[in-house]
């Protein structure tokens, strides 16, 4: 038994809730959309997350929501994430999950990813281990 090692427990697969990309197989830059209408998320629910690029790169929110469109609309205006788009890039991706399940991912990339800014979440949700963009 490795150090790390969790004895006889075993740890949930993580699942690949296939974070979605441009067309171009790239993510989207948040600051580079002009009309989030295109991207036909209004009414949409599931989980997002945003993220910088550049020399010191970091994940900066993720939330759920029951409409994608408006929160990426919300989040395009806010001006703490806007200072980081000279870092590098916001970029973003969502994924359509159930709502039952949004929280428990939301909490699992909060634990695991440390982001910038506080995720909004039910911290008595479990985590449900998911793969990140990669």
């Amino acid at each position: 038994m490795g150090l790390w090692s969790l004895g006889g427990l075993r740890q949930p697969k993580a699942q690949d809730i296939k974070w979605r990309k441009s067309p171009r197989g790239d993510y989207y830059r948040l600051f580079m959309i002009d009309d989030f209408s295109e991207l036909k998320l209004d009414g949409v629910g599931g989980v997002y997350l945003l993220w910088h690029g550049g020399m010191k790169p970091s994940w900066l929110v993720a939330g759920a929501t029951e409409d994608l469109g408006h929160s990426f609309s919300e989040l395009f205006r806010d001006r703490d994430i806007r200072e980081y788009d000279n870092r590098g890039g916001v970029f973003m991706s969502w994924s359509p999950i159930k709502s039952d399940f949004r929280e428990g991912v939301v909490h699992f990339i909060a634990k695991h990813t440390n982001p910038t800014f506080e995720c909004d979440y039910d911290k008595r949700s479990d985590p449900i281990p998911i793969l990140l963009p990669r």
